[in-house]
């Protein structure tokens, strides 16, 4: 083969092929490797292809049209971040907001339940009250974890940190059941842990998550129940088994 995948990444073709004149060559390079959509990196900052330092209104489309056609379920990348930024920022600051968010709004149409908002309150919660100008629908939908926007935000808020219950306490009280039910799905976490884990140890927070929903040390109690419960259940076919083996291998010998 003339062409091989790697040298997509190994010469920065996908770099090379940045430009109007050039849209259907990045289009069919992006799908012959999509994870060179990932992987490459730009010549000159070391940065993604949404850091390009040349980025224009047609070049970042060109990325994020080809990033949402392979890699819906991260909206492109446009969230992953690079030297503490998110694509999205970045292009706010080298395109402007107005034409950034028309290449936003043309690569991830409104209107079609795409976890956008949840998205940008995980990664950079600044980010949302200006793309809640353009998705508004979206405020209202669930992201793939089944939480919804104010459960994405009170998990990250809580995740970050810095909250202590003696000054931030409306934060905590105007949190509904729903919000302290429901686990942190990156940590793995219920509220009240998050509050707990690390160097924070909020007492007064986790007393105060635990006293409005104490049902979820009865959904933990209930989780390591079953877990056990079933590691029960695996041992004992594992002894039978090893039983069966042994009358087997006993009955062998004496035949």
């Amino acid at each position: 083969d003339l062409l091989k995948k790697e040298d997509i990444t190994n010469f920065h073709l996908l770099e090379h092929f940045l430009g109007d004149e050039c849209a259907q060559r990045f289009e069919v390079l992006a799908a012959l490797d999509p994870d060179s959509l990932i992987t490459a990196r730009c010549f000159i900052n070391g940065g993604p292809l949404l850091y390009h330092q040349e980025l224009t209104e047609n070049t970042f489309e060109m990325i994020l049209k080809a990033g949402m056609e392979h890699f819906p379920e991260n909206l492109g990348c446009l969230f992953r971040k690079f030297n503490g930024k998110t694509a999205c920022q970045n292009a706010f600051d080298i395109i402007g907001t107005d034409e950034a968010m028309r290449v936003i709004c043309r690569c991830i149409p409104p209107g079609e339940n795409h976890p956008i908002l949840h998205m940008a309150a995980e990664a950079d919660p600044h980010l949302e009250d200006t793309l809640m100008n353009y998705y508004r629908d979206e405020a209202f939908i669930r992201d793939a974890t089944g939480r919804t926007l104010s459960q994405v935000q009170f998990h990250y808020t809580l995740r970050k940190g810095n909250i202590p219950f003696s000054t931030t306490a409306s934060v905590f009280v105007k949190a509904t059941d729903d919000h302290i039910e429901a686990k942190d799905p990156r940590s793995g976490l219920y509220p009240f842990m998050l509050a707990a884990s690390e160097n924070r140890s909020d007492l007064d927070a986790v007393n105060y998550l635990l006293r409005r929903c104490p049902k979820v040390l009865v959904d933990i109690k209930n989780t390591d129940t079953g877990k056990h419960r079933a590691e029960g259940l695996c041992d004992q076919r594992r002894r039978k088994k090893q039983r069966h083996v042994s009358r087997v291998e006993v009955l062998m010998r004496y035949r």
